[in-house]
């Protein structure tokens, strides 16, 4: 079991928008916004714990989210603070910190956004995307704010920090573009890795968004005012993959080839192409959808009808109709679930096939 507390739900759709899992062990944020903890998923007791960075700084709290994996490193943000001294006002800062995946020793830490003692328009910091080159962080305020998001790029070997964007909300980052929005919330853009140059702009919709990075190749994106906007995005390209309708309402990348969307019905779709592989329900073969997608992960979905069950992600077919319980996220060893009854914890089940 892991111990969640400090960790509310309420905010975040799914859990993966709150702990990293890796193959052995899982990062989340400690509670109060002093550091970083991995937990060993064969145990749940601690494997390593990095505190905050900058002893001599007060926290103004961890990035929300979760961290991030990159490679062998696990990436965090945290926003620090300085006191000031006399007449000086102290500072405010974006720190950024890589830890080694395995061990939790420091393997770089940078610094950007600072802003002096009396400038408090620093949003929450948090690593949206990263990969084994990159990492794009994104400093915004919750809701609408007068204030323009930022976010920085930076060199996942070594922590420098490539390039920042004063009026960029990051939400994915593809192969050679990050992709986001600018202060203006269906303003779309992609920027070049390589210098944060624009390479393309759309508008999408005229209401509020959801938005949701897939992994290195699409961005849901759907509106919940406005226009009736469902569709998958290329960050790449900026052009949609694949409009959907409102029968779902959330996805999920299988860390493979298939992207899974769900609600009312449940959609599958090819990563690579777009298409939809096969829809559920499905009349013409007597089949319902399942009430609830819980996780997708290399090729199988983790759904309940009746019963928590498994179904095949590239044919949709009907793998195992029992398995005992529907994990809220999966790797290839185990399967964790969010529980709330007492202390908020996850439960850790392992594989058994």
């Amino acid at each position: 079991m892991i111990n969640m507390e400090g960790h509310s739900m309420v905010e975040y759709d799914t859990l993966s928008d709150v702990l990293a899992l890796g193959d052995t062990l899982a990062y989340l944020y400690d509670g109060d916004g002093r550091g970083l903890t991995a937990y060993r998923l064969s145990t749940g007791d601690v494997a390593w714990h990095a505190p905050m960075p900058d002893s001599n700084t007060g926290g103004q709290g961890q990035g929300t989210w979760a961290p991030r994996l990159a490679g062998t490193a696990v990436v965090g943000t945290f926003g620090t603070s300085t006191a000031g001294v006399g007449t000086s006002a102290g500072r405010h800062a974006i720190t950024v910190v890589a830890y080694d995946a395995t061990t939790g020793r420091q393997r770089w830490s940078t610094q950007f956004a600072q802003g002096d003692g009396t400038d408090q328009t620093l949003g929450a910091p948090r690593v949206v995307a990263a990969d084994d080159a990159h990492v794009l962080v994104s400093v915004a305020q919750e809701g609408y704010s007068s204030t323009p998001p930022m976010s920085a790029l930076l060199d996942a070997r070594t922590g420098a920090v490539i390039w920042t964007d004063p009026d960029f909300n990051g939400i994915a980052l593809a192969k050679t573009v990050a992709a986001g929005t600018t202060q203006d919330e269906n303003e779309f853009v992609g920027k070049a890795v390589s210098d944060g140059h624009q390479v393309w702009n759309r508008t999408v919709g005229i209401g509020d968004l959801i938005t949701k990075p897939l992994g290195p190749a699409l961005i849901w994106v759907n509106a919940i005012s406005g226009d009736p906007t469902n569709m998958l995005l290329d960050p790449a390209t900026g052009k949609t993959r694949l409009s959907l309708d409102h029968s779902v309402q959330q996805c999920q990348y299988d860390g493979w080839a298939t992207v899974v969307c769900s609600g009312d019905s449940v959609v599958a779709v090819d990563v690579s192409t777009g298409r939809v592989l096969w829809r559920l329900p499905d009349q013409a073969t007597n089949r319902i959808a399942p009430q609830k997608v819980g996780s997708v992960w290399h090729g199988v979905i983790y759904a309940e009808t009746s019963n928590p069950m498994t179904l095949d992600a590239q044919t949709g077919k009907d793998i195992r109709t029992d398995i005992g319980t529907d994990p809220s996220m999966v790797n290839d060893h185990y399967g964790l679930v969010y529980d709330d009854q007492a202390a908020p914890s996850v439960e850790v089940y392992r594989a058994i096939s």
